[in-house]
């Protein structure tokens, strides 16, 4: 059977919903893979398809409910189409092609609707444009057929990396590849033990990056699984609790305080409805809904009154809707294809190592041109110039520098992980120390996204809270006028406004159940679009008439009352008492803060409207900031990042909030509403983005675009977010930073760091982390460069002295292995300095191992060279060529290296303290631990011949370790005659 014909086999199937398939007909046939994935739309239940040529590879999501093997078997049936493309593919097929963010080509199912303006409609237009019934809804059967067509009203969930993809990831970048090629020339060669213990390096490298990266993957999917909710449905003229998953559009949904929007919906009906769209838009206020006829086509998502939108939550009243998108045609849906859609930027530590790779790489080849030249002029054969390059490759590279900034890397990752903090890729640990630029969601990041009394006015003066007595009256009204109910002691249900109303009644002591049967409610007058107040009436066992409470605006409740309740009990409110209470809220609100005046009264007919009542007071109520929120930013802004408020929230808002965590540390506050920036073109908007401290009224594609405008001054940008406005932004970022308890599903799953508990204080501990693992990586990195350049010297050196003289390739692995893995992790592993946060971040252009440190490294990699190449010549002069010579001269370079690791603990050698060298147990143990393999193989008859050396004699020990402590001495020698020519201390390193 030839690959032509072969039908497409499983190659992964552990994601629910998820299949990976492979399919030789389409391998190297981007035309074939092109129709398939056309072809594959149009089965049932496929939600999206991706191809790679390359591989013969086939990605589908599809419907849970459907078996893998089945759609294997249609996906085999189609294959006989491959070479045609699928008929009227641009007029009638429901998908669109857009790149994802791997930078392939993919195919989405996209909704058979096509979108419509639904808030330029009227109710009746768009009854009749979806074949529904206002007052009875759909019928069952027609219902069931729209679902079949149309699917389930899940939001598009893109699946993480399989595992296959995620080991593969592992083994890319440059020096890998290196090692990978090294192996390959020693398997060309017979080396076959060289080329396994090679490998055996690169497999454990990859085992230990997609065994932590897997794990951080399980733990936040565990945050983001998806739930359905019950939905009052109307169906056949009853009223139905479906499974939220269920409805379709066309569906009169019947909404309530509390419920989550299923799906997005043109309201047909309102009785004082009030939601939450702090998801969507970041707007921390309940915003008022009508059932008005038409908005005008460029009215602001957050401004369409009319329309409900999946995922916000129903705050106050009540509302009838009609089911208008579900699913992938949601404005959710939305904003997760244009988070898709952005590309996160290749992490800095990343960057640096495939720059240094590819130095190595060049510095690797051009010796072995070197090598080659030689050898060519002396007449060397053909296998040994072959070889002696070999060991020459195996010197240039470093085998512990894939291993060190891995384990450094996921060790981190760990201990953040401990701390409640979940990164997903081993990459974020480092960027997060590289961070310049801060970018703060207000709205559940820097606030809690939940409201909270902080200031109560009894009678026309503001009284403490904690003085019960003054504000019986305030909170008993507080009680009675609220929708939400008390479970085990606290507010329950209903909206965050009456959950904060009925919290200050309780924190006042009363008893809410008593006082609601003392006064059992008859009836309630909603607020609604033109009453901005909410009246409740009780019956009263003292008096025939109905008791009356009023909640609502500070203006309106006092055109309604004509008495003012005070300590010395009800007088008549006088103007001069209606101008200072005026003054109060005006205050309150400019704080800012959402402020109820309560009032209360009797009256004769619920029909009646209110008048002539008593007023009681006012509370203020803000959505707090989080505890912590003020120190984060003062460290913040010590460790030299700059801190950018980025809201959906009104100018003023965002203001208060920046004011009162201190984000300009006492400067001069600039705040820019989004009006101003939606014209500008990026260039300018990068500019304005430098000097702005809080961006207000922000859409999600606005916060996207400040981020890559940040980005594009070259600065390392991260941003944090909780709601499905931020996912764009959070995708785009170098850090996108989501919460793991009030986050969206959407927000944790494009973010690559998580915090579980929503504190911020732990962002501080991982700053400090990556900015310490940064510094650890970057002196492990300038070891492993200095030693390997050591081996490079020494190899050419000898090569050129004479043939037979090299070191082997085994005998070189032997001496990285034990060298580089270690020590470099004894480097990597240390404590972070105690002033880490107390300096700025590393320049947007350094580089891990700056330009300047090359000479130092040079000069000290030949010292090294010198030490091994006196042994190298004392060797030849008692042995000649031969095992033993190899043997002093793999004893004083292994040696003098790991005693040159001492040394590598400051970068700058004026903060080189020797009485502090042993201060690093990790290394010390590393240290000693190579020391003992390094001298091993002298014991070992097995080793011996697999190295190419010999037993040494005790003289040639004891010359051979002498030398090894040279570049030691050399340094600490240098180090005391920079000190003595230059005192002041420099900045630490």
């Amino acid at each position: 059977m030839t690959p032509d014909t072969m039908m497409p086999e499983i190659v992964h199937s552990a994601v629910p919903g998820r299949l990976r398939l492979k399919v030789p007909r389409i391998q190297n046939r981007p035309e074939r893979a092109k129709n398939l994935v056309t072809h594959v739309l149009s089965l049932a239940g496929i939600r999206s398809a991706n191809a790679r040529s390359t591989t013969g590879s086939l990605i589908v999501t599809y419907d849970q409910k459907i078996a893998a093997d089945e759609i294997r078997k249609q996906i085999s049936d189609l294959l006989n189409l491959v070479d045609k493309p699928a008929p009227n593919t641009a007029a009638s097929s429901p998908r669109e092609r857009r790149t994802g963010r791997n930078g392939r080509e993919k195919l989405v199912r996209t909704p058979q609707r096509q979108a419509t303006e639904w808030h330029c409609r009227t109710a009746g237009e768009v009854i009749g444009t979806l074949g529904t019934d206002e007052n009875a809804g759909l019928d069952s059967s027609e219902a069931a057929d729209r679902l079949k067509r149309f699917g389930p009203n899940v939001l598009p969930h893109e699946a993480g990396p399989s595992n296959l993809a995620l080991f593969a990831k592992q083994f890319e970048g440059l020096p890998v590849m290196m090692l990978v090629g090294s192996a390959a020339v020693s398997f060309a060669t017979g080396g076959v033990a060289d080329a396994v213990a090679t490998l055996s390096v690169v497999a454990l490298n990859g085992v230990l990056g997609y065994v932590t990266e897997g794990q951080a993957e399980r733990r936040i999917h565990a945050l983001t699984g998806q739930s359905d909710h019950p939905v009052r449905v109307l169906r056949n003229g009853a009223v139905l609790n479906l499974p939220s998953n269920r409805l379709v559009s066309g569906d009169v949904v019947l909404v309530s305080a509390g419920s989550l929007v299923p799906a997005d919906a043109r309201l047909l009906s309102v009785d004082g409805l009030m939601v939450d769209e702090s998801a969507l838009t970041g707007e921390s206020m309940p915003v008022a809904k009508s059932d008005m006829d038409r908005l005008v086509r460029d009215t602001p998502i957050g401004d369409r009154s009319t329309m409900l939108y999946a995922g916000t939550i129903v705050a106050e009243g009540r509302g009838r809707a009609v089911v208008v998108a579900t699913a992938g045609d949601t404005e959710a849906a939305r904003l997760q294809r244009l988070s898709s859609t952005a590309t996160r930027p290749q992490a800095p530590v990343e960057a640096e190592l495939d720059r240094l790779g590819s130095k190595l790489a060049i510095a690797s080849l051009a010796a072995c041109g070197v090598f080659a030249g030689v050898g060519i002029l002396r007449g060397y054969s053909a296998s040994m110039i072959l070889k002696d390059a070999l060991a020459l490759a195996v010197a240039a590279v470093p085998e512990g520098l894939p291993m060190v900034a891995t384990t450094t890397l996921s060790l981190g990752l760990g201990r953040m992980q401990r701390r409640g903090i979940l990164i997903r890729q081993l990459s974020a640990v480092e960027s997060m120390g590289a961070l310049q630029v801060l970018c703060l969601d207000k709205t559940g990041t820097l606030t809690q996204n939940r409201m909270e009394v902080v200031t109560a006015v009894a009678g026309r003066e503001e009284v403490p809270l904690d003085r019960k007595a003054e504000l019986g009256a305030l909170a008993a009204l507080a009680v009675l006028n609220n929708d939400a109910s008390v479970e085990d002691g606290a507010a329950n249900g209903s909206s965050q406004t009456e959950h904060a109303i009925l919290g200050f009644a309780l924190s006042q002591g009363l008893d809410a159940c008593q006082l609601r049967q003392h006064y059992p409610r008859k009836a309630t007058i909603e607020r609604k679009p033109g009453r901005p107040w909410m009246a409740t009436l009780h019956e009263d066992a003292s008096d025939d008439r109905l008791f009356l409470t009023l909640k609502g605006s500070p203006e309106e409740v006092l055109n309604r009352c004509n008495r003012l309740v005070t300590d010395e009990g009800s007088v008549p409110l006088e103007a001069s008492d209606k101008k200072r209470i005026i003054e109060l809220n005006e205050r309150l609100a400019a704080r800012p803060a959402r402020v109820l005046a309560f009032a209360r009264g009797y009256t004769d007919s619920p029909d009646a409207d209110p008048q002539g009542l008593e007023f009681v007071g006012m509370l203020a109520m803000v959505d707090p900031v989080r505890p912590g929120a003020k120190a984060l930013i003062r460290k913040i802004r010590r460790a030299g990042i700059r801190p950018v408020l980025i809201t959906g929230d009104q100018a003023a808002t965002a203001a208060a909030v920046a004011n009162e965590v201190e984000l300009t540390g006492g400067g001069a506050l600039r705040v820019i509403d989004s009006t101003s920036i939606a014209d500008l073109s990026p260039e300018l908007l990068a500019g304005l983005a430098q000097d702005t401290h809080v961006f207000a009224r922000v859409a999600s594609h606005q916060k996207l675009a400040i981020v890559k405008a940040l980005q594009a001054s070259g600065r390392v940008v991260a941003m944090t977010g909780d709601g499905v406005n931020d996912a764009p932004a959070l995708a785009a970022a170098n850090i996108g930073i989501a919460m793991g308890e009030s986050g969206t599903e959407l927000a944790r799953d494009v973010a690559n760091v998580v915090i579980r508990d929503d504190n911020l204080e732990t962002l501080v501990e991982a700053i400090a982390q990556g900015r310490a693992i940064y510094r650890n990586i970057r002196r492990s990195l300038e070891y492993l460069v200095t030693t390997n350049m050591s081996e490079i010297a020494v190899s050419i050196l000898e090569a050129l002295h004479g043939p037979g003289e090299l070191e082997t390739p085994m005998e070189l692995l032997w001496i990285n292995l034990v060298t580089d893995v270690f020590p470099g992790l004894g480097l990597a592993l240390a404590d972070p300095d105690p002033d880490v946060m107390d300096r700025p971040p590393r320049g947007a252009n350094e580089h891990i191992v700056p330009e300047r440190d090359f000479a130092r490294m040079a000069q000290d990699s030949g010292v090294i060279a010198v030490s091994a190449l006196l042994s190298h010549l004392v060797g030849l002069t008692r042995y000649g060529p031969g095992p033993e010579t190899r043997g002093m001269t793999f004893l004083t370079l292994s040696q003098a290296q790991l005693l040159y690791t001492l040394v590598c603990q400051r970068t700058d050698p004026k903060k080189l303290h020797p009485e502090k060298m042993l201060e690093n147990r990790t290394l010390d143990l590393a240290l000693l631990g190579s020391s003992a393999l390094g001298v091993l193989p002298f014991f070992v008859p097995f080793l011996r011949r697999l190295l190419g050396i010999a037993p040494l004699r005790a003289s040639d020990m004891a010359f051979s370790l002498g030398a090894a402590a040279i570049p030691l001495a050399t340094v600490l020698a240098r180090r005391s005659i920079q000190l003595h020519l230059d005192p002041e201390d420099p900045p630490n390193a």
